[in-house]
């Protein structure tokens, strides 16, 4: 809990309504086109639960929730939610309700003018305070369900509040990291998940390049994504969009936002590589270049340099005797294996969803159908991929500058094989930004990528 910052009873009270609920909440994590779940309803009780905890409610809360919002209002999300929430008498929590309802629009990207209108004294300056304070609440709640739910811990370790959950009802549980991160992410900026992404195209002054009304916009008329907005094939819609949105040169502006987004993955990486080697000495520097440079088999051996360097045991699985076998099982002293697929591509391609998911069939098939499993991704996967892996417990996805950050701090001995091996066996997709809480030394820097924080 001390990385979190989360008062205890707050993290208690949490913890105790993800565990006493799991199977429910957990239903609502989407699954494919057979379960679609209710990533809405999840969204609305998460932001509810939060609002009604002891950090911003009763008499010794640290955060409040902004006056305006205790009205007598038609509110249809918490009455069709109500049994679903931490608390199921929500008429008490009136003002959480009403937050959570607009956040709820927030979230979809309703601008703010129009969200200010909807309760007395409630300003753009209180919503993006609200929203800043729960993303803070709900990152350190996703911090301590990865620690409290880590497979390697035993009934008594675990917090009190789960120790009476079977086995795979805490891995269950850990289905909810990705949406929890999602959401924290989407609270930040006011976006749906496809256009996330395009927050972290940055102008050369660093400031964002695309403005929420724009993505919002280009994610209304299906462009959204990395790969439409990319395609030639959209150009007309593109610059009809950008003029409808008040682009002065729309043409000009839509050359920008391409050439912004085929250049976006190198640039993230660049950075973090040049702040990786300056950290390094000049004997290990080559270990890293290769690492970033490398394709194919060339790339799978500056993996193993890599695990060889930092001390992590490994069995080379694909010998090329199993078709169709994932490459790796990792070692770590202490913690269950991992299984470990490269997927590569060539230039500036980035991994799809299907390759990201092939490792969960191949560990099923060589009788490894419990073990967590890891896709590495040369270059990097494309962003709209996180989003479709929520349900998936056993799977993690990692770019290759994310993983060169965890092998950075292992080389400077500021990160332990297994809190390497915590980081990385964690649904969803394991980013640099999240190995502060894993990370020994105060040194090292906060954040690597540039997602919003």
């Amino acid at each position: 809990m001390a990385f979190s910052g989360l008062r205890p009873d707050t993290a208690h009270y949490l913890l105790d309504y993800l565990g006493s609920r799991h199977a429910e909440l957990c239903s609502f994590v989407p699954d494919g086109a057979q379960r679609p779940g209710s990533p809405q309803r999840l969204n609305y009780c998460l932001i509810n639960a939060c609002l009604t905890s002891p950090e911003f409610w009763g008499a010794h809360r640290a955060r409040s929730i902004p006056y305006g919002f205790d009205v007598l209002v038609q509110n249809d999300p918490v009455v069709a939610y109500a049994s679903s929430l931490a608390e199921t008498q929500w008429q008490g929590y009136r003002d959480a309700a009403n937050a959570a309802m607009l956040l709820m629009d927030w979230l979809e990207g309703v601008p703010l003018n129009l969200l200010e209108g909807q309760f007395p004294n409630v300003r753009a300056g209180n919503i993006r305070s609200l929203c800043r304070d729960l993303a803070w609440a709900l990152s350190g709640l996703s911090n301590i369900l990865a620690a409290a739910t880590q497979p390697n811990l035993s009934t008594e370790e675990r917090p009190s509040c789960l120790r009476a959950l079977s086995p795979d009802a805490v891995r269950s549980l850990r289905r909810l990291l990705q949406p929890l991160r999602i959401l924290v992410w989407r609270l930040n900026v006011g976006l749906p998940p496809t256009v996330l992404w395009m927050t972290e195209l940055k102008t050369d002054n660093g400031e964002r390049a695309v403005s929420r009304a724009e993505a919002l916009s280009l994610h209304q008329i299906g462009l959204g994504s990395f790969e439409s907005l990319r395609r030639r094939s959209n150009w007309e819609h593109l610059v009809e969009i950008l003029g409808a949105n008040g682009a002065t040169d729309p043409h000009a502006r839509a050359r920008e936002l391409q050439q912004l987004a085929n250049g976006w993955h190198g640039t993230t990486r660049n950075r973090a590589k040049a702040q990786q080697l300056r950290r390094l000495d000049t004997t290990d520097q080559p270990l890293l270049e290769n690492f970033y440079h490398s394709r194919d088999k060339h790339f799978e051996a500056a993996f193993q340099a890599l695990l060889e360097r930092v001390g992590i045991r490994y069995t080379l699985f694909d010998t090329g005797q199993k078709p169709g076998a994932f490459d790796y099982l990792l070692h770590v002293e202490g913690r269950p294996d991992i299984a470990v697929e490269c997927k590569t591509k060539q230039g500036d391609g980035l991994v799809d969803l299907t390759a990201a998911r092939v490792v969960l069939s191949s560990s099923e098939q060589y009788g490894h159908r419990e073990t967590f499993c890891v896709t590495l991704c040369q270059p990097g996967v494309d962003p709209n991929v996180p989003e479709n892996l929520q349900a998936c417990p056993r799977l993690c996805i990692v770019e290759t500058h994310d993983l060169a950050e965890a092998f950075t701090r292992l080389i400077r001995q500021s990160l332990s094989p297994q809190s390497f091996h915590d980081w990385l066996a964690q649904p969803g997709q394991a980013r640099a930004e999240t190995l502060l809480v894993h990370t020994r030394a105060v040194t090292e820097p906060e954040v690597i990528s540039p997602q919003p924080t």
